[in-house]
């Protein structure tokens, strides 16, 4: 699966803290260092390449990290905060 920012939405750091924010609502959703780990990775090189990149850091099981990241990216879609583009799926 592959996502992308919202339109009008930026992935900063803020006073050493990594935020989603939306232009269009102004609206923030602040991310720990894993949660944005996993967001930038994924917005990078798509859900499954982050989940073995990061398994293979942590030394845990890429279906393990997939479901946990997968599980952000859900959240995050209801939020509007990212989205997933047309045609392809998980």
């Amino acid at each position: 699966m592959n996502i992308r920012l919202a339109a009008g939405t930026t992935l900063t750091s803020v006073e050493g803290k990594d935020v989603l924010f939306s232009v269009r609502t102004g609206e923030s959703y602040g991310l720990n260092e894993t949660a944005a780990q996993m967001v930038r990775l994924s917005l990078e090189s798509g859900v499954a390449q982050a989940a073995t990149q990061m398994a293979a850091e942590y030394g845990v099981s890429a279906e393990d990290i997939r479901g946990d990241i997968e599980q952000l990216v859900q959240e995050l879609v209801q939020l509007r905060m990212v989205e997933s583009p047309a045609g392809h799926g998980a």
